[in-house]
């Protein structure tokens, strides 16, 4: 099969407008050069694409699959034709980061904010995936770094701790266990209990902490990451155990934060691909991604 770009450009420009003639004006060509790249496309690959109808043409089934996988091709040149403008721009690189949720909403903001203020030239991507994606995509090269809560000894990355953090445990403001400077798996049995979805990392090591009480526990929902959960909370639903950055990112509001025991760490990782030299840049970040945690641990070590 043998697909040129033009022909691929002129589906695409015929599927946004629903129109050969609008097509052609969006390309600057004449409409049958425009009809004549749809034929050849629909008989290289034994499709039809359109079917005419009054007002306009109607994209079949096929099209539409077939628009959605362009979009994506399309949207790999468009990072292409970015780098290469950032170059002509005299900006000296790109540092591609993936984070999972918590980090992502309430961390990383003052991060690249700080980081932006020192590497001005260096255009940043900021992918929100779940940890074990976050992982994954590292180990296959798509990222210059990741920061997830993840296991150690994962193939494909290098891994480094980010400074220690406890889960906390969030509650209702106005719920009797808020009096309690310390929670416990024994204080849970009463309450509807909000967790983070049996797929994640933190729900195996939470259910561990938790083991003594699993069968009077009452789970009533679970979410893929736990930033909902501090708002469910809010509206009284019930406890959850969350991570820290998650927690200390709330201020005030009806929802009361007490030290959980036993603790639970959360194992946040700087995520590297293995056997590959990191770059100024990605240390760079890294650094002040530390010192965010360093000083949330300080402010959580007062209060």
């Amino acid at each position: 099969m043998r697909l040129n770009l033009r022909q691929v450009e002129a589906f695409q420009a015929v599927f946004q407008t629903n129109s050969m003639t609008a097509a052609a004006d969006l390309m600057g060509v004449t409409q049958p050069a425009i009809s004549r790249l749809i034929r050849d496309l629909e008989a290289e690959i034994a499709l039809r694409l359109f079917e005419r109808r009054r007002g306009g043409l109607l994209a079949t089934p096929e099209a539409v699959e077939l628009y959605r996988e362009v979009q994506r091709s399309f949207s790999g040149l468009e990072r292409i034709a970015q780098a290469a403008a950032a170059l002509r721009l005299k900006r000296t690189g790109v540092l591609d980061v993936a984070s999972s949720g918590g980090p992502a909403l309430h961390c990383l903001p003052a991060v690249i904010r700080r980081f932006s203020d020192t590497w001005p030239e260096i255009r940043l991507t900021l992918n929100v995936l779940q940890s074990a994606d976050v992982r994954d995509s590292v180990a296959r090269r798509q990222y210059d770094l990741g920061i997830a809560d993840v296991p150690d000894g994962a193939p494909g990355v290098e891994t480094e701790a980010l400074p220690h953090l406890d889960f906390v445990c969030a509650l209702p403001a106005g719920h009797k266990l808020a009096r309690k400077t310390v929670i416990t798996p024994q204080d849970l049995t009463s309450i509807p209990l909000l967790m983070v979805s049996q797929a994640s990392h933190q729900h195996r090591r939470i259910m561990s902490a938790l083991s003594e009480v699993a069968s009077d526990l009452d789970v009533l929902l679970e979410s893929s990451n736990s930033g909902p959960l501090y708002a469910l909370v809010a509206q009284g639903l019930g406890a959850a155990i969350l991570d820290p950055i998650t927690a200390s990112s709330q201020k005030g509001g009806p929802v009361a934060i007490r030290k959980f025991a036993p603790a639970i760490q959360y194992d946040l990782k700087l995520i590297y691909p293995a056997r590959q030299s990191r770059s100024e840049r990605a240390v760079a970040f890294a650094d002040l991604v530390v010192e965010n945690l360093l000083d949330l641990s300080a402010r959580r070590n007062r209060s």
